[in-house]
Formats: structure tokens, C-alpha cells, sequence
């Protein structure tokens, strides 16, 4: 091995907290790098390159064909350049250009929801093709920071600030726990250059509005917040491991998940979600489930029996169990979605459909959620994503004129709203993309029980 710089023997640490050692690198078995031309991706790719023989290491880069074709193209020709002066083997996959727009703009998805899909189906295939012991990204400090202070915002759990994994499964990022600064300074030293994403500066997205907007402030004014952050992130992720180790104490497989009422609603709230949730995706549901549907299965514990249908997962409780199974071929028809007096609709595409208690909603042309019934007039809502036509459930929260916000069930008790009302009104939550913060109840629908609506105008807020 050559002598290191200072910030290339920061790597070769970072590779083994990762679980990697020099020695488990090679040809055979070779090292993968997530290589897209900035200088995070950079600086890793020349640091992997003092640590171990060109002939150990393989790149992938992606074009996700999102920027202009000079611009994206840019990136993967500059990248393959530099690894071929490298002597570094280098896979390009390229998407056609403006296809991810589309297929986002088509599943009502963010484009970057819809890049990391692509992205990470292709470092899969990579790693398959290419036996590679893991495939390092190039996440620094910085980017850790970024995520913490995003998740927060969020009103994520225990798991969310927890931060980025320094490993799973076969992905692995040696450079966590070194900061942007250093690694510029690195590249600076090495008289490398690298590419700057244009979008990095559009504040359109959460991420970059962190970044450039919400982090200069604690900068200015909250001396030692990284360190008091990061720290956070570790307890957290003490936690974390605890309380996944109690979780994993319930037993559920298969595509159809089965857990033992007793049991499930004797467990702490925070161990029911983490079950519910894990059950879910053993299931094979890859999509977004709603946190207030979950809420309103907790409150099934003392009920008899009770079904609930949201998009293809059917959720059943009996005497005895906590049934969980999702259909990927066919959805539910609307009976199935009413539960009791308690009703979930999720509608996503131009022409979803529902019907409850004589009152339909539908989603039209230009992303225009339609509610109409025999009682009142036909009401038009402009949407920007999917969205989820439900029940009340004890907390939902809208917001008033002053950009606060108040409880429905005072609302409802404001205006003397019996209670068999209350279950029937129609509430509609849009499902924001995570990158476009969270998800907000933008109405409630009462005109036809002879009420008045509620209807936010949250787009010129």
C-alpha cells in the first residue's frame, strides 16, 4: 500500500467501520464506487485508488437524463475520462432523456422519488454483475447533517433521526463521518477537478433549502450544532437497535402476515408501528402508508372484528388475529374500503374513483379532485399529488386562514356536529412526496350533511 495523505487514510477507516478490509478487496472480489462527478464521489474514487490496485475497484455511473443532454452527458463522459486515466473499469447507464420526468409526472411521484428508484435498480444489477464485495456512495458528514435536520422537520420517529446507515445490505459509505470542507480541500491538494450540479442552488427542493438556507443560520448563530446533532443521531440510534431486537420478538412471514392480537396490541405504541410496519413491507408493499390509517387501526382494540382496505392492502382483525395482506393485481372495490362507520380511499391517477355515504370523489382532468353528491353542489379541488379521501381520526389537524392550526374535532364541536355526522364528513389529506415536506389535510367536505366546508388554500400560502 502507498503512503496515504491524511484524508485518504480517513477513508481507509471509514472502509473499516464499514466492515471492510484491504485485504477482502479483490479482483474476484472487487470494490464497487457510485461515481457521479461531483466532488464527494471524486474525492472517494482517488482515495479507493491509493488504497488498492485499479484492477480491484469498478465504477458505475448514472445518467438519469434529468438536466440538458451536455450537461448530464457531461458528468458521465467526465467520469468515464477519469477513470480511464485511472486504468478503473467504468459502467455508464444511461436513461433517455426526460423519461423519469415523465414517469413521475404519470405516477403523481417527485422526480427525485422516482431517480433513486432507477439509480439504486441499477447499482442492484451492478453489484450482481460485477460480485462486488459492497459499493461504496459517496454520503459525507455534511450530507448527515442535511438528512437529520430534513427528517426533524418532518416529524420523523426514532428511526428517521437516526440518519443515514453507515451500511445495508451491500451499500456501504466510508466518507460519513468527513466533512464537505475536507473533502474539497482534498481534491484541491490532488489538482483535481469536478462537476458542479446546477441544481444543487434551486430551492424548490427541501434538501437544498436546508442546505443553503436553514444551515447558514445555525452557522451564524448556534455554535456547536453539528456536533450536538450528530450526537443526537448516535443515542437515537441506540434506540433504535433496542427497540428493533424487542420488535423482532413478534413473528410474522409470507405475503399474506399474520400477528396474534393479543400480543400485537400488548405491545408498546412504539413497537405496534414498528411491527405493522415491518409486517407490511414483508408483504411486498412498496408504496407510502398513511401514519393516520395506522392510527386508526390502534384504536381497533377493543372492537369485535374490523376490515380496512387502503390502495391493495387489506388489513382484517378477528378474535384472535391481526391480518395483513396486499394484492399487487387487484384493488379493492369501494365496499371494501368502508370500515364501520370509518372509510380510506386512495386516489392517484385521472378517472380513481369513490363512493361513500352518497358522496363521490373522483380525480379528472388536470389533477382535479371531484366531490359531488345528490345533496350538494359539485366541488372541484386542485391537486399537486395523490390523495387519500378518508375518515376523521382523533388528531387530524387543518389549517386556518392565519397559517395556524386547529383540531377538526374542535371544529366539529364548534359547530354541533353529532357525532354519527362527524364519521360520515369526507376528509382529504394530499399525499406530499417527502422532498415536499409533509403530507397535510387540505379540506373536509360537509356541505352534504347540510354544513359548510373547509377548504385550505394552501397553493398560495
Amino acid at each position: 500500500m502507498k503512503n496515504l495523505l491524511s484524508f485518504e487514510k480517513k477513508v481507509l477507516a471509514g472502509l473499516k467501520k464499514c466492515g471492510i478490509l484491504p485485504d477482502s478487496v479483490s479482483e474476484k472480489s472487487p470494490l464497487g464506487l457510485a461515481v457521479s462527478g461531483g466532488a464527494d464521489s471524486v474525492s472517494l474514487l482517488l482515495a479507493a485508488h491509493e488504497i488498492f490496485e485499479s484492477a480491484c475497484l469498478r465504477v458505475i455511473t448514472v445518467n438519469h437524463g434529468i438536466r440538458s443532454s451536455a450537461e448530464s452527458g457531461g458528468d458521465a463522459d467526465f467520469v468515464q475520462d477519469l477513470c480511464r486515466s485511472l486504468e478503473i473499469k467504468c459502467s455508464v447507464v444511461a436513461v433517455e432523456n426526460g423519461k423519469i420526468a415523465e414517469s413521475a409526472a404519470l405516477e403523481k411521484r417527485s422526480v427525485e422519488e422516482v431517480a433513486r428508484e432507477f439509480r439504486y435498480r441499477a447499482f442492484d444489477s451492478f453489484i450482481k454483475e460485477e460480485n462486488l464485495l459492497f459499493l461504496c456512495l459517496a454520503h459525507n458528514q455534511n450530507d448527515q447533517l442535511e438528512t437529520l435536520l430534513m427528517r426533524f422537520l418532518q416529524g420523523s420517529s426514532c428511526e428517521g433521526l437516526c440518519g443515514i446507515a453507515r451500511v445495508r445490505e451491500k451499500f456501504c459509505r466510508p466518507l460519513l463521518e468527513i466533512p464537505r470542507s475536507e473533502i474539497e480541500s482534498y481534491l484541491v491538494e490532488k489538482k483535481q477537478s469536478w462537476r458542479t450540479d446546477a441544481t444543487n442552488s434551486e430551492l424548490k427542493y427541501l434538501r437544498n433549502k436546508v442546505r443553503n438556507v436553514l444551515v447558514p443560520v445555525l452557522n451564524e448563530n448556534f455554535s456547536g450544532w453539528q456536533k450536538a446533532l450528530l450526537s443526537g443521531a448516535e443515542k437515537a440510534s441506540a434506540d433504535e437497535d433496542f427497540i428493533k431486537k424487542e420488535t423482532l420478538r413478534v413473528d410474522f412471514k409470507g405475503t399474506v402476515c399474520e400477528l396474534d392480537r393479543n400480543q400485537f396490541f400488548s405491545l408498546h405504541d412504539a413497537l405496534k408501528r414498528r411491527v405493522f410496519f415491518s409486517a407490511l413491507n414483508e408483504t411486498g408493499f412498496g408504496g407510502r402508508f398513511p401514519f393516520r390509517v395506522f392510527e386508526e387501526i390502534l384504536s381497533w382494540e377493543n372492537a369485535d372484528s374490523r376490515e380496512l382496505c387502503f390502495d391493495a392492502v387489506k388489513i382484517l382483525l378477528n378474535s384472535q388475529k391481526l391480518v395483513i395482506s396486499y394484492d399487487s393485481e387487484h384493488r379493492s372495490d369501494d365496499e371494501k374500503n368502508a370500515v364501520g362507520g370509518g372509510f380510506s380511499f386512495l386516489l392517484k391517477d385521472v378517472g380513481d374513483r369513490a363512493e361513500i355515504h352518497g358522496i363521490s370523489a373522483e380525480i379528472r382532468n388536470g389533477m382535479n379532485l371531484v366531490i359531488k353528491s345528490e345533496n350538494c353542489d359539485e366541488i372541484a379541488l386542485p391537486l399537486r399529488f395523490s390523495c387519500l379521501v378518508r375518515s376523521f381520526v382523533p388528531g387530524d389537524k387543518i389549517q386556518t386562514a392565519d397559517g395556524k392550526f386547529k383540531a377538526l374535532a374542535q371544529i366539529f364541536s364548534d359547530w354541533k356536529i353529532p357525532a354519527e355526522v362527524r364519521e360520515k364528513i369526507p376528509v382529504v389529506e394530499e399525499l406530499c412526496p417527502l422532498e415536499e415536506g409533509e403530507s397535510r389535510i387540505v379540506a373536509f367536505i360537509a356541505s352534504p350533511f347540510g354544513l359548510k366546508n373547509w377548504i385550505v388554500d394552501f397553493h398560495n400560502l
